[in-house]
């Protein structure tokens, strides 16, 4: 139950904390909460004032609702309905001071959709602030008490409609972008999921003030904090009575971090607004007079489609558009009202952009007007899914090291940190550094395989804003280097850079690339194509699909079907009681088909014998069938058709097969002679 002693702390805190509110905001109009029935009641609201005391500060504002009077934020004013009403949380717009139709804060609030971890929530707010920072634009981080956060975004020359409409954009587009994170709708529930709400961008439209108290039992309070902080802190661990230590050690966090991101000017960040509300153009300013880079965020959902597609399509196979949809939603990728043209619209636009930037397309498109994966086809049975192993406690303290070190301010460390993840890849690698040097460069250490690769690192808080391609080629000579790189934590994605990288023969290397090729243990001859001049991201694709679909999946596919077949074929000979005859065909161009067999017995599923029966039934093994590279290539064929596969192996494939089958650390089969001619299968 809410009590007198709560009423004296609340009143305490503002009066404290009612100074910092108005200098951050001024006299704004505000509105409280109280809960005169316990905090497990719901909230008695205090939103227009009627005959209020001469000495309480007032402000009148219009809403949608109409004009009204308002308790102005003012310190004496909070304390004043913190005693008369009970006030515990306060309430406003964000308005300007002079102006309370017109927004002083963009405010987005990231909330649980169900049960999400704080990790979950840190991650979207991390997310948001890079999508801002795309637009020049950064914001106050607040924990707000109740386990969610809200990011108040300070802006000018704006009106609360054109904001509004924006931020809407934006976050459909963030929610597009990463549907396993984000969800927009307001009762949307999943677990792990981060709601991204916006529509709290109007007058009469409130949201929690910093520094408000909340109206739970120990008086959390909604925080503001440093972004670099944000991990640390547990939110609602800060209370009104514990408030006065986190001040007097960190100060006024939302005056400090609002002085460190000074003026953002909406108005030359939007180039236009259509009367459309589904498309939105956007610049990227950089510095004062340099051109704008225009970014489209017409079809908000289109993240969500390549996603999904990218998802179904990883199996190797084909499909349309149709089919794509109608598997995207019956595994809950995509919502039941996409349609068929959405989709295929949605995916030829990104193979059109991604070529247009001069980038491989993940997904590419076939005569017959269906999608797959941008990779050698594969449509070969599925092999068993082995989870891959989590990296190790060095691989991890590694890349918390690059994560730390790329946007920090001692390029050095970076340097080192790249250098030392190099070398746990296989490299030798040497840290140089300094002015008028290369910052390092890596040896393969692959015998005459060898090569060696220059090193150029870039630290950035966000994306690389000058990427140099000619500086990182520079020292190529005289180190005798055959591969350069450029390693920042990402890179804008511009058809100059890429130009300039394939000029002057450098790999752009992202943060997220050296810590893929970590993650999966990648080894300096894998390694090799992604230093080809232009985006590692593309070959280290090409090296993960082949790992999972290339010639380890082939001769496993083989070799599983041999040892199945092979089973079969020898125990339902072993256990024939009638005479067969096996007819296949001498000339390996004519394979293909099923075996053919003669006999009052049927055999299937490429299953056969020759037959050789002693006089009680039991088969003479002398005579038996020999499972030959040819026979096996018929087996496998048979079996590799019954599975809907469109190709058959090869002559290579089943030598290897029938060398990894007879290894003496797999043993699954043995030779039957020296001469290595023909197989025997030893068990299921």
């Amino acid at each position: 139950m809410k009590t007198a002693r709560i009423d004296e702390l609340c009143a305490q805190h503002y009066e404290r904390v009612g100074p910092l509110l108005e200098a951050s905001l001024g006299s704004i109009p505000v509105a409280s909460a109280s809960f005169p029935n316990g905090f497990e009641k719901p909230a008695q609201w205090h939103v227009g004032l009627h005959d209020p005391p001469p000495a309480v500060a007032t402000v009148q504002a219009a809403t949608p609702s109409g004009t009204h009077t308002y308790l102005a934020l003012h310190d004496r004013a909070l304390a004043w309905a913190a005693h008369h009403f009970g006030a515990v949380e306060f309430y406003s717009w964000a308005p300007r001071p002079d102006d309370f139709e017109r927004p002083a804060f963009g405010r987005i609030l990231l909330e649980p959709a169900g049960n999400t971890p704080p990790q979950a929530l840190h991650d979207a707010a991390h997310i948001v602030r890079r999508v801002l920072a795309k637009f020049d634009f950064d914001a106050i981080v607040m924990l707000d008490g109740h386990g969610s956060l809200a990011l108040w975004l300070p802006v000018t020359d704006t009106t609360f409609d054109a904001m509004s409409l924006w931020l809407h954009q934006l976050a459909a587009r963030i929610a597009s972008d990463h549907p396993t994170l984000f969800v927009t709708q307001p009762h949307a529930h999943g677990d792990g999921l981060v709601r991204i709400a916006v529509a709290k961008n109007a007058p009469g439209t409130f949201t929690a003030l910093p520094y408000s108290a909340r109206g739970l039992p120990h008086l959390p309070v909604c925080l503001p904090v440093h972004w670099e902080e944000l991990h640390t802190i547990a939110d609602g661990s800060v209370t009104v009575e514990t408030l006065p230590a986190r001040l007097e050690k960190a100060g006024d966090v939302f005056a400090l971090e609002r002085a460190r991101i000074g003026p953002q000017s909406f108005n030359s960040v939007i180039l236009s607004l259509s009367k459309d509300p589904e498309h939105v153009i956007l610049s990227l300013s950089k510095d004062e007079g340099s051109a704008e880079l225009e970014l489209e965020l017409a079809a908000p959902r289109y993240g969500h489609v390549i996603s999904a597609a990218l998802e179904i399509l990883n199996d190797g196979k084909t499909r349309s558009a149709e089919q794509i949809l109608s598997e995207a939603i019956a595994r809950k990728l995509l919502p039941t009202d996409f349609n068929q043209r959405y989709v295929y619209t949605s995916l030829i636009e990104y193979i059109t952009r991604a070529r247009g930037g001069d980038r491989k397309p993940a997904i590419v498109q076939d005569e017959h007007r269906n999608f797959r994966i941008n990779e050698p086809l594969d449509d070969w049975p599925a092999l068993p899914d082995t989870p891959a192993a989590p990296p190790d406690v060095q691989t991890q303290g590694l890349i918390e090291r690059l994560t730390k070190t790329a946007t920090g301010s001692d390029p050095a460390a970076f340097e080192i940190a790249v250098c030392d993840a190099f070398a746990h890849l296989g490299f030798a690698t040497t840290h140089v550094g300094g002015l008028k040097a290369p910052d390092g460069y890596a040896d393969a250490q692959l015998g005459p395989l060898g090569y060696r690769v220059m090193i150029e690192c870039k630290t950035a808080k966000q994306d690389v804003s000058q990427p140099d391609a000619f500086e990182a080629a520079k020292y190529r000579d005289a180190f005798h280097a055959q591969y350069c790189t450029l390693i920042g934590p990402a890179f804008p994605n511009e058809i100059e850079l890429t130009s300039e990288l394939h000029t002057h023969g450098v790999s752009a290397w992202t943060l997220d690339d050296l810590k893929t090729a970590l993650t999966i243990a990648a080894n300096a001859h894998e390694l090799r194509a992604c230093f080809e001049p232009g985006y590692a991201a593309d070959a280290l694709t090409d090296l993960i699909w082949e790992r999972h679909h290339g010639e380890r999946k082939r001769i496993l596919t083989v070799a599983n079907l041999i040892r199945t077949t092979g089973w079969h074929l020898q125990t339902l000979s072993a256990g024939l009681q009638y005479g067969v005859i096996l007819s296949l065909s001498k000339d390996p161009e004519q394979r293909g088909g099923a075996a053919h067999v003669e006999g009052s017995t049927s055999v299937t599923n490429g299953a056969a014998t020759n037959g050789a029966v002693s006089a009680n039934g039991a088969t003479r093994a002398g005579d038996a069938a020999l499972l030959t590279i040819d026979a096996a290539m018929v087996l496998v064929d048979e079996a590799l058709a019954a599975a809907g596969s469109q190709r058959a192996c090869t002559r290579e494939e089943t030598q290897l097969a029938f060398e990894y089958l007879t290894n003496p650390i797999v043993r699954q089969a043995v030779w039957t002679d020296a001469s290595q001619s023909s197989i025997v299968i030893l068990s299921s």
